[in-house]
């Protein structure tokens, strides 16, 4: 990490978590060279209380030159203790709808709102259904570094996993029945372009409701059909 992210991420003052990170701009330095250096940046970060309960930080993994980027909503039990996002059960079938349409894990980027694991009980970070949705606060410590990550990547399409994913990124309290499968657009800052983005179910919510699986798979034909276009 360099020096000036390390000023970045350290605090001058521990009440002062809520603030949002100021991560590297991409510019037009190499993908894989802002994400590594955000991804330290992120291992680093205290800037709210999940930093010092987390096992792991979770930054993201995927492809530097990936035109699709999955985002979700927070890590869980199994991508806190492993530092990669979607890897429990939700993860594996998000791998099997991925490659209904022909994608794949070392193809695409896959990142969460929030980078650590919101716990009920921050104190036994080795308990089993432990989760929580993030907190507004946590969601604003944080979300500074979701954006500087888009804003390297620059994929041609996000796809939001979840309600709160969308909600987040598109600041509507719509709920994800009514958007999913809309196409609509998110600003990431800094003058990068805008991206297409896709909300969809998250894969949690197909293990609980397998009759969601069929708008999620009218949603993946949809998103393969944009990449085919020129």
């Amino acid at each position: 990490m360099t020096r000036a992210l390390r000023r970045r991420v350290a605090l001058s003052d521990d009440s002062d978590w809520t603030a949002a990170p100021s991560p590297v701009p991409a510019a037009s330095r190499p993908a894989a060279e802002v994400l590594a250096e955000l991804a330290a940046g992120i291992a680093a970060c205290r800037r709210c209380p999940l930093g010092a309960a987390r096992i792991q930080a979770v930054p993201g993994v995927g492809s530097p030159q990936a035109r699709v980027m999955f985002v979700g909503e927070g890590p869980g039990f199994d991508e806190d203790h492993q530092g990669e996002p979607f890897v429990g059960r939700s993860g594996k079938l998000l791998d099997k709808i991925m490659e209904s349409i022909g994608l794949s894990r070392a193809a695409v980027y896959i990142a969460n709102i929030v980078k650590c694991h919101p716990m009920t009980d921050p104190t036994d970070p080795e308990k089993r259904g432990n989760d929580r949705p993030p907190s507004p606060e946590e969601i604003a410590a944080c979300r500074g570094w979701l954006d500087a990550q888009i804003r390297a990547l620059r994929p041609r399409v996000i796809v939001t996993l979840g309600a709160v994913a969308a909600r987040v990124l598109l600041q509507d309290a719509t709920p994800i029945t009514r958007i999913r499968g809309r196409w609509r657009s998110y600003d990431p800052g800094e003058g990068a372009p805008p991206v297409l983005l896709l909300p969809t179910f998250h894969p949690a919510a197909l293990l609980r409701n397998p009759d969601l699986k069929r708008d999620v798979w009218s949603d993946m034909k949809s998103l393969r059909e944009e990449l085919s276009k020129p």
